[in-house]
């Protein structure tokens, strides 16, 4: 069955390559051609070069080849009339043909959809076959223009900073825009402000806050369900946070109605639309107004009220027992913790409060809001290794938490300073998605009631050495994203310290206790190849230098692979790689460049293949496989990529409770860096917090936070690795499975 669907799969996508390439030419690229000039100089459509090509969708390249379909190729000496006509003035003119669309014309013709919009007002609402159209690509797009209370987003705003510009609350904003806001800011998106007057003045209305329910508002707004809906149709369908309810204050004291238990949900913050999509409304099971009498076979437990702040892991937490027991117990909580719910509590367990707030004031981004303990979900991945490490926290011992960065902690603060750093360094933003990701974490760790203190150390390469003089026994320097080459000074302390390299590529200081927290390219290499050289199957490396980036390694694991160098537009001789394959066992592509044209190429002439050789494909790097964004999944599945990859992406709940939580905070998806950010940060924080030192925690425990897993391993004398890897694969009917 699998067969027959990767089949099938790759019969739909390639049948049309296989008939196109059974006659072309190739064209030689020059300097300033494009792909719609070379299509009109052959009197070919875009569509079918693109076919042949479609590495030339991106971008193409002066020197390279194209391969230009014969069976419509006109003599190039000729001038065949193209569909859109160029008139005396130098405007366009075309006939809409079916099928088309406003973002394919758009594409066309080199300008916007707005641009095509505002030259031809006839078809904003609806484009339909036959409109003409007069395109002028020197006309610059006019921006709509603002009405009073407007704004219009550019390149690098949040809703945070435009909501303290205009000198309202974050809420206030969202609340305004709940039509709209889909978790992320679009680049030209408006937005209607409210004034803060309005807002102040408007007493008769109600802001949703994140676990606010149809029945807890009702009840506090003494009105039933019903009328709260009928007052607030929009909620109807489901109720959100950041919803804008109109609740008559002056008939609020009237009598409680009846509320029908049944209808009540939980306030979800608004995601992406696909999220949405997928939400189901969450129900609570029967609401009780008042604490009932604990019967006598329940006198193990008494009933307790959940409070606002509280969360699944700190209740399971104050009842002494795992979430699967806790949950057992109370199997409501596996839809939702909801503030005034009543549960099972064991008598036994003495009650505590929330944790307080300890933490000393950690030096983050003054334009960026800290997530609150409202917001906050300690709901950290619920496995028996992180289990081990949050019941021995100690939380009665400070420690210190450094980060060694290119910014001090007031041009971090400070927008303007943060800004112009950022305008001459634009790589420094993965420093700042990486600390927007540890403030998440951060705030994880607040309430755990952990308690330490955060710096940051700007780089200075003036000095040799640096002194942490630390009033804490136990301290970590985090060290993310320090550039190939560039200095690193040596680190002294009184006190015990554990650096942590992210990505960074220190040296052993034998001194200090240094831990690689990511896993390096070559143990990523290493593990794919060995992978490779347990299976009985042939390999062939495809590469497009003459001597490929990885062949000593490459060798070392797999003496028999075949090499193989396509051209800088990824094609390679046809005849050459029938000779490598074999009919009679399968065979590995390893494909070595870090060129989208020459895996687009590359594995449209391999999806040709398919129907005569069994064929997979393999990247030995998982940066190479994040980097290649242009590239259909369907291409990945059909031809089985096999891949190392340091995240998992099993926890699904954590991952979702984390993307939330930094959506919240930034109005922003977080970024691969933010992702690192928030779980290294959140290891260190939980392994330095225990009762035994640093080193012994990573001896004996291997922790999974959401995205990563953290299993060090011993390299050399004061250093250590983490070794946590998988090897990934793609299938045409089952997603992604882990392999190894």
């Amino acid at each position: 069955m699998e067969r027959f669907l990767t089949l099938i799969l790759t019969l739909v996508l390639s049948s049309n390559l296989m008939l196109a390439q059974e006659s072309y030419i190739e064209h030689t690229i020059q300097k300033g051609e494009s792909v719609y000039r070379i299509s009109k100089q052959y009197g070919v459509s875009v569509q079918s070069i693109y076919a042949l090509n479609p590495g030339s969708i991106a971008v193409i390249y002066a020197g390279s080849t194209l391969r230009i379909p014969k069976a419509e190729v006109s003599n190039p000496n000729t001038n065949p009339t193209p569909s859109p006509t160029t008139n005396d003035d130098g405007f366009i003119k075309y006939e809409v043909k079916r099928g088309e669309t406003k973002f394919s014309l758009a594409r066309r013709f080199g300008v916007s959809i707005s641009q095509l919009e505002q030259q031809n007002p006839h078809i904003v609402p609806m484009l339909q076959e036959g409109h003409i159209l007069t395109v002028d690509k020197s006309l610059q797009e006019k921006p709509a223009e603002l009405s009073k209370g407007q704004h219009r987003v550019v390149k690098g705003e949040t809703l945070f900073g435009i909501a303290n510009a205009n000198g309202i609350s974050l809420a206030q904003l969202k609340a305004a825009n709940a039509h709209q806001l889909s978790g992320y800011l679009k680049i030209g998106q408006v937005l209607t402000i409210p004034t803060p007057e309005e807002n102040n003045a408007n007493t008769d209305f109600y802001l949703v806050k994140p676990r606010d329910t149809k029945y807890s508002l009702a009840k506090r707004f003494k009105m039933s369900i019903a009328e709260l809906e009928q007052k607030n149709p929009h909620t109807v369908p489901m109720l959100m946070a950041g919803h804008r309810l109109k609740i008559d204050a002056q008939e609020t004291s009237k009598t409680l109605e009846p509320i029908d238990d049944s209808e009540t949900e939980v306030a979800i913050t608004p995601q992406t639309p696909e999220d949405l999509a997928a939400t189901e409304t969450l129900k609570t099971e029967t609401v009780v107004d008042s604490l009932s009498e604990v019967t006598p076979e329940d006198t193990r437990y008494k009933d307790y009220v959940i409070e606002p702040k509280q969360t699944l892991y700190g209740l399971s937490l104050m009842a002494g027992m795992s979430i699967e027991e806790f949950t057992a117990l109370n199997p409501k909580l596996k839809t939702a913790v909801i503030v005034g719910d009543i549960i099972k509590m064991p008598i036994e367990v003495k009650t505590v409060n929330q944790p307080t707030d300890k933490i000393k004031a950690p030096t983050t981004p003054a334009d960026v809001p800290s997530a609150t303990n409202e917001n906050v979900n300690t709901e950290i991945s619920a496995t028996s290794n992180n289990e081990t490490l949050i019941k021995n926290l100690n939380r009665e011992t400070a420690n210190g938490i450094y980060f060694y960065t290119p910014f001090s902690g007031e041009e971090l603060s400070n927008p303007k300073e943060r800004q112009k750093i950022l305008s001459a360094h634009p790589d420094f933003q993965k420093y700042v998605d990486f600390f927007q990701g540890a403030q998440v974490a951060i705030d994880s760790a607040k309430a755990l009631n952990l308690d330490f203190e955060v710096s940051l150390i700007k780089r200075n390469i003036a000095k040799t050495t640096v002194t942490i003089d630390s009033p804490y026994e136990k301290n970590a320097l985090l060290v993310p994203f320090l550039e190939q080459d560039s200095y690193f000074p040596s680190f002294t302390s009184d006190q015990d310290l554990s650096i942590i390299d992210i990505k960074s590529q220190l040296k052993n200081q034998h001194s200090i206790q240094t831990y690689n927290a990511i896993p390096t390219d070559k143990l990523e290499k290493t593990k794919t190849l060995k992978y490779l050289a347990q299976q009985n199957a042939k390999v062939i490396v495809v590469s497009d230098l003459s001597e490929p980036r990885n062949k000593t390694l490459i060798q070392e694991n797999l003496p028999e692979a075949t090499f193989l160098k396509a051209d800088n537009s990824g094609f390679f001789n046809s005849e050459t790689l029938e000779k490598a394959l074999d009919k009679n066992q399968l065979n590995y592509i390893v494909f070595d460049s870090k060129k989208t044209i020459v895996l687009l190429n590359t594995t449209t002439t391999l999806l040709g293949k398919l129907s005569e050789y069994n064929i997979q494909l393999v990247m030995m790097e998982s940066d190479m496989l994040s980097k290649q964004s242009d590239v259909s999944e369907m291409r990945y599945r059909i031809l089985k990529l096999i891949y190392p990859s340091t995240i998992k992406s099993e926890n699904k709940i954590a991952i979702a409770n984390f993307e939330t939580r930094y959506v919240d905070t930034f109005d922003t998806q977080p970024s691969e860096h933010a992702v690192l950010g928030f779980d290294v940060t959140l290891d260190v924080l939980l392994r330095i917090s225990q009762n035994s030192a640093f080193e012994n925690t990573v001896k004996t425990i291997i922790s999974t936070q959401p995205h990563y897993q953290f299993q060090y391993q011993k390299i050399e004398e004061g250093y250590y690795s983490n070794i946590g890897l998988y090897l990934m694969q793609y299938n045409a009917d089952e997603g992604v499975k882990v392999l190894d």
